[in-house]
């Protein structure tokens, strides 16, 4: 009797713990630029990102390309805030060459949302000019 109880009460814990350990598997890493977070949404436009740079008090300002910026069309309970998070999670999941075509897979980039009227623009940023190229060119073979 002692047995048959015990044994219910085994099989029952085992059938309430199966979805449990069936969510605990780490799930693999993505190894292609088709799963760049980007890619889930649409992205209308990609841009160069310049920022002006002043090299001393009586030169001239110098435009240095520093990155990618991209238009995200605004899309139904989307946020600045949202997307942003979106971002900053997907930057802190690449560890290098995860997705050789992804922009957020370059080494020390950041990233800005901004609203833009009907969307959002987005920058990614590398204070290293041959990143920026490098982040530059990711962003043009994934939206091209």
């Amino acid at each position: 009797m002692f047995n048959r109880k015990l044994l219910g009460a085994l099989l029952i814990a085992s059938t309430s713990l199966a979805p449990v350990t069936a969510l605990a598997v780490p799930s693999a890493r993505p190894t292609s630029s088709a799963n760049c977070v980007l890619k889930a949404h649409h992205v209308i436009s990609v841009t160069p990102y310049f920022e002006d740079e002043h090299m001393g008090s009586a030169s001239p300002t110098v435009q240095r390309l520093r990155g990618a910026s991209f238009f995200v069309k605004a899309e139904p309970g989307l946020t600045a805030e949202w997307l942003q998070l979106t971002l900053y999670r997907h930057l802190a999941e690449m560890h290098g060459g995860a997705m050789q075509d992804c922009p957020f897979d370059v080494k020390d980039v950041a990233v800005t949302v901004e609203s833009a009227g009907a969307g959002f623009l987005v920058k990614i940023i590398s204070r290293d000019a041959g990143k920026a190229d490098e982040v530059l060119r990711r962003a043009k073979l994934l939206f091209s």
